[in-house]
């Protein structure tokens, strides 16, 4: 992820939409002095918060990323791992690919690349189906309050994302995880 590139996209969303930092950082639960350096470029941000910034927002991780939107062009789109789309978190030792960078459709397909013990915790919580499935690896999909559920390679579970929920690659080796989600 270019970090400039974001902090421009973010800091420009923002201004379209009249908010100060302190209004996003209340409406996102993200503190206003952490937005504030991500802007600036100053600090990296963890795909979770930065995909709920690209909810509050209504736009795509690419968009952010990028700042590209691609209407699209036919019937069909054509799915891409491409390194100009993706989100690299050290943090939270993930790569996040968006298969399908600035179209509208119903589905949203990334394309997570986890190394051991690699977690992202997801708060999209507005009430929409997600898929899961797993391309390699051992996973494990947790929701507060509920047992663990282990999912390995062939394997997959489709949710509504009604609560914060945490992604984790609990094997050896790295894996790699299809995760789809749909649009309002």
């Amino acid at each position: 992820m270019h970090r400039e590139t974001l902090a421009a996209q973010l800091s420009g969303l923002r201004q379209e939409r009249g908010l100060s930092l302190a209004q996003l950082g209340r409406a996102t639960d993200i503190s206003s002095s952490f937005l504030s350096l991500v802007e600036q470029g100053r600090s990296d941000i963890t795909i979770g918060r930065l995909l709920r910034l690209a909810e509050f927002y209504d736009v795509e991780l690419a968009d952010l990323v990028t700042g590209d939107h691609v209407e699209p062009a036919s019937q069909v789109q054509i799915l891409k791992a491409d390194i100009a789309n993706a989100v690299h978190s050290e943090e939270e030792g993930v790569d996040v690919y968006d298969l399908s960078p600035g179209t509208r459709w119903a589905l949203a397909p990334m394309l997570g690349a986890y190394r051991p013990g690699g977690s992202v915790e997801v708060d999209d919580v507005h009430n929409r189906e997600s898929l899961l499935f797993v391309l390699e690896g051992t996973f494990e999909l947790a929701f507060a309050g509920e047992p663990p559920i282990r999912l390995v390679r062939g394997e997959g579970a489709i949710h509504r994302s009604t609560e914060t929920h945490r992604v984790t690659n609990i094997g050896d080796t790295p894996g790699r995880l299809l995760a789809v989600r749909m649009h309002p």
